[in-house]
């Protein structure tokens, strides 16, 4: 027997046994509000992206109902959601409000029951059949109503569950996601990004004018900046350091110190701002556990961590997919992997379409960005995840193994990613070298991995400090190899492991740390190359000391020192003493490289046209010191290449005052090279700039301005248009056009010069202040135009 009982509910049962089961009466009154829509945050600000999300619901009209904000942990998509929720309540402008926590699809459905109780009746012991009841009251509606679905963890959770395409309703969607599954009829992406430096700005002196607090503009600007514009960053810093009583300029100092977490320099859990529910380091954990579980499974993470040791601004995807990368993946791999057996049949790298793929794993859960427009497929990572993603691998690994510091792990892991990172960044500079376009990103990458190197024993990493010094960059190569000699003085002891040659016993005998050696000379090399030749002086004579009592004084290494002492000798003033040095370098040289074949025959002209035949071959082979080794298996440099002491002898017998000797000298070094080197080595290169320098100082400017053309030519066509020895070329092309009649010519290359200097190296930058005078001193001489 079944009866209808009050309200709607249906008794099921016999006639002497009735239970009921009663839904609650459905309201009436309208219009209602279900969930808390989040209150809004302090100094809460109208930003750029609450404009693109009203304009975007205007704009969809009838066609698109659905808007999705997408975008990292941190960026504020919860508060721009809310906003509009409360805007569109307070406006009258819908009947029902519904705010649901998305979390899972467990909240949504039972948020969605709840709902359907209160507006269609349902009955809410059967969530899966109120949530249905709900969307079919949505679609049938002649109500008003907009449902917001706040931190959709898994496009999945909402299979089955997404708000009808209705012309009375919208819905709006947050989610770190970025699915292809979240597309759809009557869906729009809205991606939300970082504040704008005037909004990050504008946030945090509302933050400290609450506060009672004034700090210094600039000092506010460079904390937005040091922050990465992020919202939850600008967030709990400002309040961390309100609680503390810290200005702007310590609290960037106490940030800036890479000894401190994260959550040291931000509010503990129980005093964040604005309901936040984690601390900036924790909010982008869960991000990589998703990203982890995707296809390819368990690459995700390692992934990351090795693109949070690069430039957060432009990682080309060639240095993430090269094959060091792929090496670590396949070990992280084979790591996943419980049988024995079957982990030693697993392959050693993962390919490049896994490597890729992880990458989108990681773009779909909004940890990378891939940058649109670039001349090669890039990625960015925000500098904070970067930093979260680098704190979280050390601590992983000290709760595996809590004998040891946080502070160790970090070192030694992120060391580790550090050096992998560099083999890749040297892998694609070797192999993509020819590639214009790639070496300022190649460069950014490798200044980025040696802020995080641990250990300086790796000769990958003084490839990469040198071809930054190579690229224009001599003040930053100079920096990253005095780090890297602080890291290997860390050793109070030499090794006597490296008990390999001669030198090495002599080396720990006199108690010398021969694996500074070349550091503390790239150190010298690259402070001479930054202008400071008297500095350079004194460092180059402390290492020479040490390399002659080690190596001896006609050592392949000690002559890289000479050279490089003599050259700063000659940059300091003193032309006559850097001709005496080159002098002697020369002859030393020459005498190491000459070759004593034993000539048996008793005939005095047979043995001295031997020895006439070994000198020649000596004289050639210095003529090609410092050539390019591009064989497959070249050793990795560890010193900048040495030219010919004849191009230095040469050249400061030309700053001496004789030019013409100059002039011959370089004529016979070119005759040698032409026939010995490559057409585009940069030795010979660089002895036909020299040559052509030394013609127009010998009296022959227009002879040099041809010279001039014709390198630049070469220059241009092999090495590229942005290539330090190219710009140098321009630099001289231009003086000696004026030299030659031309002021007016010579200002107009001058000028443009000095914007491309400017964009490539930076205002500041020796090269660009030498133009910068070039062309205030031939604007002055051409006269008013």
């Amino acid at each position: 027997m079944t009866v209808i009982a009050q309200h709607g509910g249906v008794a099921v049962g016999s006639a002497g046994s009735v239970v009921i089961h009663e839904s609650p009466p459905m309201r009436e009154d309208w219009p209602r509000q279900i969930g808390l829509v989040p209150g809004q945050a302090d100094c809460f600000q109208h930003r750029e992206a609450a404009s693109r999300l009203d304009w975007a619901v205007a704009e969809g009209g009838t066609a698109v109902m659905c808007q999705l904000l997408s975008g990292t942990g941190g960026v504020g998509k919860t508060q721009l959601a809310a906003h509009y929720a409360r805007t569109t309540w307070d406006a009258g402008q819908v009947d029902l409000l519904m705010w649901v926590t998305a979390s899972s699809r467990e909240a949504i459905t039972m948020a969605y029951a709840q709902a359907g109780a209160h507006v269609a009746g349902a009955d809410p012991e059967d969530p899966e059949g109120a949530a249905a009841r709900l969307l079919s009251w949505l679609q049938t509606t002649d109500k008003s109503w907009l449902i917001v679905l706040d931190d959709l963890a898994d496009p999945a959770d909402l299979r089955g569950l997404w708000p009808p395409t209705q012309r009375r309703g919208k819905a709006l969607v947050t989610t770190r996601r970025r699915d292809a599954a979240l597309s759809g009829s009557g869906r729009r992406r809205i991606d939300i990004g970082l504040f704008s430096p005037s909004e990050s700005i504008a946030y945090l002196t509302a933050k400290l004018a609450a506060a009672h607090r004034n700090d210094d503009a600039a000092q506010i600007a460079g904390l937005a900046a040091d922050l990465g514009h992020l919202p939850l960053a600008l967030a709990q810093a400002v309040t961390y350091l309100i609680d503390l009583g810290l200005s702007c300029a310590t609290y960037r100092t106490r940030l800036a110190d890479r000894t401190r977490e994260l959550a040291d320099v931000m509010p503990e859990k129980g005093n964040l701002p604005d309901d936040h529910r984690d601390i900036i380091a924790a909010t982008w954990s869960l991000s990589v556990e998703h990203a982890d579980a995707l296809r390819p499974q368990g690459l995700a993470r390692r992934m990351l961590e090795l693109a949070s040791v690069l430039d957060p601004n432009g990682i080309p995807v060639v240095i993430l997919t090269a094959p060091p990368v792929l090496k670590v993946l396949g070990g992280r791999r084979k790591a996943m992997i419980r049988g024995r057996r079957q982990r030693k049949k697993a392959p050693e790298s993962v390919s490049v379409q896994e490597a890729a793929d992880s990458l989108r794993c990681l773009h779909r859960l909004s940890l990378v960005d891939f940058v649109p427009d670039a001349c090669h497929e890039t990625v960015r990572v925000h500098h904070l995840v970067q930093r979260a993603t680098r704190e979280a691998h050390a601590l992983g690994y000290v709760q595996d193994d809590s004998r040891m510091d946080v502070s160790d792990w970090r070192y030694l892991n992120i060391g580790s990613d550090a050096c992998w990172a560099a083999e890749s960044v040297e892998h694609v500079w070797r192999e993509r070298d020819r590639d214009f376009s790639l070496l300022p990103v190649l460069r950014a990458n490798a200044e980025a991995v040696a802020n995080h190197l641990a250990t300086a024993g790796e000769p990958d990493l003084f490839s990469l400090a040198l071809r930054v010094g190579a690229a224009g960059q001599a003040a930053v190569a100079r920096d990253q190899f005095k780090d890297l000699l602080t890291g290997l003085s860390a050793e109070k002891e030499p090794k006597p492991a490296l008990f390999q040659s001669p030198s090495n016993r002599r080396a720990y005998e006199l108690g010398k740390h021969i694996e500074q050696f070349s550091a503390r000379h790239n150190v010298a090399w690259w402070q001479m190359e930054a202008g400071d030749s008297a500095g350079a002086v004194v460092a180059f004579e402390k290492v020479l000391l040490d390399k002659e009592e080690v190596f001896g004084r006609n050592h392949l290494s000690t002559f890289g020192t000479r050279y490089g002492l003599a050259w700063a000798q000659g940059e300091s003033g003193d032309a006559a003493t850097a001709v005496k040095a080159f002098e002697a370098l020369l002859a030393d040289r020459i005498q190491a490289l000459t070759y004593k074949t034993r000539t048996f025959s008793p005939r005095r002209s047979v043995r001295a046209a031997q020895r006439i035949r070994d000198e020649k071959m000596a004289v050639d082979l210095e003529a090609r010191s410092g050539a390019m080794d591009r064989s497959p298996g070249a050793l990795p440099q560890l010193e900048p290449p040495v030219p010919s002491a004849r191009h230095g002898l040469a050249w400061w017998r030309g700053r001496a005052g004789d030019p013409a000797g100059a002039v011959a000298g370089f004529e016979a070094l070119l005759a040698d090279q032409v026939r010995l080197l490559d057409t585009f080595d940069p030795q010979r290169l660089a002895t036909r700039h020299a040559l052509a320098h030394w013609r127009g100082e010998a009296g022959e400017p227009g002879r040099t301005v041809i010279l001039l053309t014709e390198l630049l030519a070469d220059q241009t066509g092999n090495l590229g248009p942005e290539h330090p020895d190219t710009l140098k070329t321009r630099h001289s092309l231009a003086q000696w056009r004026g030299e030659a009649g031309e002021p007016g010519r010579a200002v107009a290359l001058l000028t443009e010069l000095l914007a491309d200097r400017t964009r490539i190296l930076g205002p500041e930058h020796p090269h660009t202040r030498a133009t910068r005078d070039a062309l205030a001193e031939w604007r002055s001489r051409s006269g008013p135009s």
